[in-house]
């Protein structure tokens, strides 16, 4: 860029002709669809506001910590007009432009930009802006909103305290109010230090504590270290191996969740590789570990390909004798069409009647109810094969804030439409 022509920010005024009449009447697909906009620019959302005008039209405003989206609607004209303003160098506003004109099946557009503030211009700052927050002390939501319409608001504190966009994904970190640093992953929240524990107790210690004596235990993902530090709990075990495939999000971990990640660093027993997951589990002998945890985002971008039959097929085969497999299983209230199919590739590796679903409730997940499927190869049973007196000695003497005997048994226990759910994929034959 011509050093003339640099600006503070970057706006995009658009017209958009010929548009679907009916998704310009929808305010509640236009406000999703315009924050999802949002974040594949690499904004960060703050809020939304909605305005239905009688007898047409729609306002939709997103507010995002570097400007803001808006779009106005008339559908009788199968028109709307659009303003993508961005400030700084982290967002691309024409991503929103890009993902707009596919939402409303726009026919025909003209857009333009301008260049905002040319500091050319400008008196010259005594800090470079780029685009990042500056107030130490300002308050700000963090919205993780999902497709399906729902989501979960969290209050950060002052400044982004990371962002990087690595060759798989965007990473962020921020200070909450109530939750201590959070990471964010392509605007997914993962993790927080404050209910870190709930979720890496369960994905670890109910394997752990059923399966008699495990020796080797692999993860596969859990970057920010949480699965890791609690599978190291347990003293009878002669190796972990923990295999991310995001450099960046295990730095970003270390420096700024170091209770989360305190296990990554030289500890003897931890093999650490970044690589790829699915290519080692390939790659790796037949028999050769006891546990396989799946600590995965969702499937989406880099996390995708651990969800699919040939995966569980290669996980079932290097597992030994009496192996589990656990993995992180969606939201059967969120995203029930996504749990379901898991499920059929479960059932279709393992037999229905070696896999478990069980559950826990995660204040910052945006559906709170969160699940885990446990895949017995020789049919260990979760609750069968559970030595209690054993949970209750480990429990004491690690001080863990979740995890119990109780909490074991109870997680297994599923209400009425989770059970009716599997139920109906068991009688379907997984197809």
């Amino acid at each position: 860029m011509n050093k003339e022509t640099e600006a503070l920010g970057r706006h995009i005024l658009v017209e958009y002709y010929g548009c679907n009449k009916e998704k310009l009447r929808d305010v509640t697909l236009l406000e999703q669809e315009l924050l999802q906009a949002a974040k594949i620019t690499g904004a960060t959302v703050l809020n939304s506001i909605v305005h239905k005008f009688t007898p047409q039209g729609l306002s939709v405003a997103v507010i995002i910590a570097e400007s803001h989206l808006t779009i106005h609607t008339w559908a009788d004209h199968q028109y709307a007009s659009v303003d993508l303003y961005t400030c700084g160098n982290l967002c691309d506003p024409w991503k929103a432009f890009e993902y707009m004109s596919g939402v409303l099946e726009t026919k025909n557009y003209s857009a333009m930009e301008m260049k905002r503030g040319i500091k050319h211009f400008l008196p010259k700052p005594e800090e470079e802006f780029d685009g990042d927050y500056q107030d130490p002390e300002m308050t700000r939501w963090y919205h993780d909103l999902d497709k399906y319409g729902y989501g979960v608001s969290i209050q950060t504190i002052g400044n982004r305290l990371f962002r990087e966009q690595s060759a798989f994904q965007r990473v962020e970190i921020f200070k909450t109010k109530k939750y201590g640093n959070m990471l964010v992953l392509d605007s997914k929240i993962q993790t927080t230090e404050g209910d870190e524990y709930i979720y890496h107790e369960l994905i670890a210690h109910v394997p752990l504590l059923t399966l008699q004596n495990a020796k080797r235990v692999l993860i596969i993902g859990g970057g920010d270290g949480g699965t890791a530090r609690e599978v190291l709990r347990h003293e009878n075990l002669e190796e972990v191996v923990m295999v991310e495939i995001d450099q960046v999000v295990i730095d970003a971990s270390k420096k700024f969740l170091p209770t989360i990640s305190c296990a990554l660093d030289n500890h003897p027993k931890l093999k650490l590789l970044v690589d790829d997951g699915i290519n080692y589990v390939k790659q790796s002998g037949d028999k050769s570990f006891d546990v396989i945890l799946v600590d995965s985002t969702d499937p989406i971008g880099p996390g995708v390909t651990l969800f699919d039959d040939d995966f569980y097929k290669h996980c079932h085969r290097i597992l030994t004798d009496k192996g589990i497999l656990i993995t992180q299983s969606e939201s059967p209230t969120g995203a029930p069409d996504e749990y379901k199919e898991l499920y059929k590739k479960y059932y279709r590796v393992f037999g229905d009647d070696n896999v478990h679903s069980y559950k826990c409730a995660t204040p910052t997940y945006s559906t709170g109810l969160w699940t885990f499927s446990y895949c017995a190869k020789g049919g260990v049973h979760p609750l069968k094969d559970l030595d209690e007196e054993k949970v209750k000695e480990f429990e004491v003497k690690n001080q863990l804030k979740y995890y119990n005997a109780d909490v074991h048994k109870s997680v297994f226990a599923q209400p009425n439409y989770m059970r009716k759910m599997l139920n109906e994929l068991k009688a379907t034959k997984f197809e």
